[in-house]
């Protein structure tokens, strides 16, 4: 870990910079899944560990037919899913063993066309987001909704917007 933080940090730098696209950085971040012979169980294990962080307002209000929209590799999103028994997941496509995206990254206008391709008949109830980053994706929903821990802010309501019409 100590040779990889130095690398990490380099990276990060030349991404704020701009010299480093966000899609490239996301590949070079996961670069150091190369070392591992069990990716899988080196996930598991890590959401076995960190599962806890989940909130309770979520799984309490959690159903079957939810979908994670993420920028995160869909690899690293799919364990927790299965233990959640959710089974809609929209991420990035990463191919675990090479680190290299294959497509789009998922963020941003990108997460609202990969959700409009999987799903073109329906028009979400709410859209939940740690980041404002995620606006496209709130305003393609009837309610968007700003999460920070257990705080939770609606920053974008069709049914507002309609009324300022």
């Amino acid at each position: 870990m100590l040779l990889v933080l130095p690398v990490h940090f380099v990276m990060l730098l030349l991404y704020l910079v701009k010299i480093i696209p966000r899609k490239r950085i996301k590949e070079l971040l996961m670069f150091q899944l190369r070392f591992y012979k069990n990716k899988q169980k080196l996930i598991k294990n890590f959401w076995k560990d960190y599962i806890f962080k989940i909130k309770n307002w979520y799984l309490n209000q959690k159903k079957e037919d939810d979908i994670i929209i993420t920028a995160s590799p869909e690899f690293l999103v799919k364990p927790v899913c299965e233990k959640l028994y959710v089974k809609n997941i929209i991420g990035t496509e990463m191919n675990m063993d090479t680190q290299k995206i294959t497509g789009k990254n998922c963020y941003g206008k990108e997460k609202v066309l990969r959700f409009q391709k999987q799903f073109p008949n329906i028009k979400l109830k709410e859209f939940y987001s740690d980041s404002l980053s995620d606006l496209p994706m709130m305003e393609a929903s009837q309610k968007g909704i700003l999460v920070k821990g257990d705080k939770r802010v609606v920053v974008f309501n069709e049914t507002i917007e309609e009324d300022k019409k």
